[in-house]
């Protein structure tokens, strides 16, 4: 079996909403306007909510309350508005995983606040669409989420070595299928006809210095992975941050380029960003703890 073949077995069970698939569709007609995107994503009103209240939230930062999706469009742009809506819509399209698995309240959690983390360094970084980086931390564990749904038997095997910590997991994961989440994940995007941009920095998120492309963005998340495991307990208690031992590659931080003191920034602004970030992609998650 290949990460292909999964993700499309993963791909005919869970599918994007009718509304994302056309969006993704239209922004291929070189006449679309404005308006033609928002009566699409107005179809879909609970996507039409979690975008607004994505549109309005920290992330973006606009002056001024953004109460239409023609006027989100217009301020966050066509690019970012897609991948918003792909990314909230791949949040509500795995459903019923076993608890003996995952906790799905913790692992978007994880997933929300790297994502936050990975579009702070980004901003600090000073790259260009930054709001992307959001997206690919929001996903970069989904091909767990195919582990989990798709190959639950062997994948018990998998979590056998989870007392021995994360390193432990991946190498039971490439022993066991010959690939690890984050190359299923690659698949998953490829399979769903993401842009290419996430199927590079999400497969390759483990080890950076594979990228012969988007080599810093790559770098960026891998870094904001391990930044994300230190910061979601204190998120669910709202309180500061435990300690955080850097796990990341050296090399993939040099290139990310940030010193020490500037990721700790980070860091402290992602837990103010990450509670209400999580409350937008996993509604009522912010009210549980």
């Amino acid at each position: 079996m290949t990460p292909q073949e999964l993700a499309q077995d993963a791909g005919t069970v869970f599918s994007l909403p009718e509304a994302a698939i056309r969006v993704n569709d239209l922004l291929r007609v070189p006449d679309h306007t404005a308006h033609d995107l928002a009566e699409v994503v107005e179809l879909d009103p609970g996507l039409t909510a979690r975008l607004l209240r994505l549109a309005n939230s920290p992330l973006f930062g606009h002056v001024g309350r953004i109460d239409k999706v023609s006027h989100a469009i217009v301020m966050i742009g066509e690019q970012a508005l897609r991948d918003l809506v792909m990314a909230t819509a791949v949040t509500s399209a795995f459903r019923g995983i076993p608890e003996e698995f995952v906790d799905m309240a913790s692992f978007w959690d994880n997933s929300a606040t790297c994502g936050v983390v990975a579009r702070l360094i980004a901003g600090r970084c000073g790259m260009r669409e930054s709001e992307r980086m959001f997206v690919a931390g929001l996903l970069h564990g989904i091909g767990r989420l195919v582990f989990y749904s798709r190959q639950p038997a062997r994948y018990r095997e998998v979590l056998k070595a989870r007392s021995q910590g994360e390193a432990a997991v991946l190498a039971e994961e490439k022993r066991i299928f010959g690939f690890d989440y984050a190359d299923l994940g690659a698949a998953l995007m490829a399979e769903w006809k993401l842009p290419e941009f996430f199927q590079v920095v999400i497969g390759n998120q483990l080890e950076p210095e594979r990228a012969t492309c988007l080599a810093r963005e790559t770098a960026v998340l891998h870094v904001a992975r391990d930044m994300a495991a230190s910061l979601t307990p204190g998120i669910k208690t709202q309180q500061p941050p435990q300690a955080w031992k850097a796990g990341y590659s050296p090399a993939a931080g040099a290139l990310v380029g940030l010193a020490p003191d500037a990721l700790e920034s980070v860091r402290i602004d992602a837990l103010a960003q990450a509670f209400d970030i999580i409350d937008i992609i996993n509604p009522g998650a912010g009210t549980i703890f």
